[in-house]
C-alpha cells in the first residue's frame, strides 16, 4: 500500500515537472516567433536559429522523459501548440521534424526499427492533418477547447504507441492518468500565459493611446505628429501636403456658451473631419492631428495641394450643413485652412510654417475659406 502511495506521489511530481517544463519551452519559442521580424539578422540565419531551438527543445523532452520515467512523453505537445498558436508560415514544417528527431534519437541509442519508423511517420501525419483542420476551424475563435482536448489525447496516446513500438514497456493506468493530469496542467498554464499576454497588450495599447492621442478629440496629438514625421522616408516627404485648420470665432463660442460647449464643439468638429476625410481618401494616406487649442493639422500623402484644396472645400460645404445640437439651440461651425506642399519647401518645418501663413491669410480675407501658400 505504501509503495502504491509512493508511486502515485512520484507520478504526480513528474506531472508537475513536465507541465512547467513544457510550458516554459513553449513560452520561449512563442517569444522567439513574436520577435522574429524584429531580429536584426539574415532571414536564413533566423530560420536556422528557430529550427535549432525547436530541435533542441523536442530532443530534450524525449531524452528527459525516457531517462526519468522510462518512455517518451510530451514529444508532440510543443510542435502542435507552436503550429496552432504560431504566426509564421514556416511553423508547419516543425511538426514534420518530430519523427526525424525521434528516429534520430532512437538510432543513437541503438533502438531503431524500420517498422516502428513507418508507424511513427504515419502517426505524425495524422496528428499534423488534424491540427491543420482544427486551426482552420477554431483558431479565429476565443474558445480553443477542441484543440486542447485533442492535445490531451495526443499526449496520453502517443507515449503508449512509442513505448509499445520501441521499448516494449507497458504504459500503465497511473502512467496514463499522470499524462492526462500533466497535459491538463499544460493547457491551464498556457491559457494563463495567453490571458496575461492579452492583458499586457491591452495595457500597452491603452498607454500608447494615452500617449499619442488627444484625450478630448481622440485624434492624434502633437507628440504623435513629431514621431510620424520622423518616420517618413524621403519620397513620402516629397509627396506630402500639409493642411493647417483653425475653427473660426472659437473664443466667442467659449465666452458665450462656456468651455464645456467649447469642448463639445472641438469633439464634434474632429468627428466630422475624420469621418469625411476617411471617406474621401484611404486611411493610410491621410492623418488628422490636434495641433493645439482649436487648431488641427492634416497630413495628406501621395497628393497635391490642388486636389487637397478641393477636398477641404467640399468639407467646408459639408460642415455648413451639420449642426451641433445644444439645449434650445443649434451651433454651426466654420473654419479657415491653409495648405502647403512639402515639395515646395526646404524641409517639413518650413512646410508647417507655410501652411500656417496660408491659414492666417485665410483669416485676414474673411475666414471660412481655404488658401494655398504661394
Amino acid at each position: 500500500m505504501k509503495e502504491r502511495r509512493n508511486s502515485v506521489f512520484v507520478h504526480l511530481i513528474y506531472a508537475a515537472i513536465y507541465s512547467v517544463l513544457v510550458v516554459s519551452l513553449l513560452i520561449s519559442y512563442d517569444l522567439f516567433i513574436k520577435n522574429f521580424k524584429e531580429l536584426n539578422l539574415r532571414l536564413s540565419f533566423k530560420i536556422l536559429i528557430g529550427v535549432v531551438l525547436f530541435i533542441s527543445q523536442v530532443y530534450f523532452i524525449i531524452s528527459f522523459s525516457l531517462n526519468s520515467i522510462g518512455y517518451v512523453a510530451y514529444e508532440y505537445t510543443i510542435p502542435i501548440f507552436i503550429y496552432y498558436f504560431g504566426i509564421l508560415k514556416e511553423k508547419i514544417y516543425l511538426i514534420g521534424l518530430v519523427p526525424v528527431i525521434l528516429l534520430t534519437f532512437f538510432a543513437l541509442i541503438n533502438k531503431f526499427e524500420w517498422g516502428a519508423m513507418l508507424f511513427i511517420i504515419g502517426l505524425n501525419y495524422i496528428i499534423l492533418i488534424i491540427t491543420c483542420l482544427l486551426k482552420k476551424r477554431f483558431y479565429g475563435q476565443t474558445n480553443h477547447t477542441v484543440f486542447y482536448l485533442f492535445s490531451i489525447v495526443v499526449t496520453v496516446v502517443s507515449p503508449m504507441v512509442n513505448a509499445l513500438l520501441f521499448h516494449r514497456r507497458e504504459v500503465g493506468l497511473w502512467d496514463a492518468v499522470t499524462l492526462g493530469i500533466g497535459s491538463v496542467a499544460i493547457v491551464s498554464l498556457w491559457k494563463y500565459y495567453l490571458q496575461n499576454q492579452k492583458n499586457f497588450l491591452e495595457k500597452i495599447n491603452t498607454k500608447i493611446i494615452e500617449r499619442n492621442y488627444d484625450e478630448l478629440t481622440k485624434v492624434k496629438n502633437f507628440r504623435s505628429l513629431n514621431e510620424d514625421i520622423s518616420k517618413l522616408v524621403i519620397n513620402e516627404k516629397d509627396q506630402l501636403v500639409v493642411v493647417m485648420m483653425d475653427l473660426d470665432h472659437f473664443k466667442q463660442i467659449n465666452d458665450h456658451h462656456g468651455h464645456q460647449i467649447g469642448n463639445q464643439a472641438l469633439t464634434f468638429f474632429s468627428d466630422k473631419l475624420t469621418t469625411f476625410l476617411y471617406q474621401k481618401s484611404p486611411s493610410h494616406l491621410v492623418e488628422v492631428y490636434r495641433y493645439g487649442g482649436e487648431e488641427f493639422l492634416v497630413l495628406f500623402k501621395e497628393n497635391t495641394s490642388v486636389s487637397v484644396k478641393k477636398i477641404i472645400e467640399e468639407f467646408h460645404l459639408f460642415l455648413s450643413n451639420e449642426q451641433l445640437k445644444l439645449e434650445g439651440t443649434q451651433l454651426t461651425l466654420y473654419f479657415s485652412a491653409g495648405i502647403s506642399e512639402a515639395a515646395s519647401a526646404l524641409d517639413i518645418s518650413e512646410t508647417f510654417y507655410q501652411a500656417d501663413q496660408a491659414l492666417y491669410e485665410a483669416k485676414r480675407k474673411g475666414r471660412n475659406r481655404t488658401i494655398i501658400f504661394s
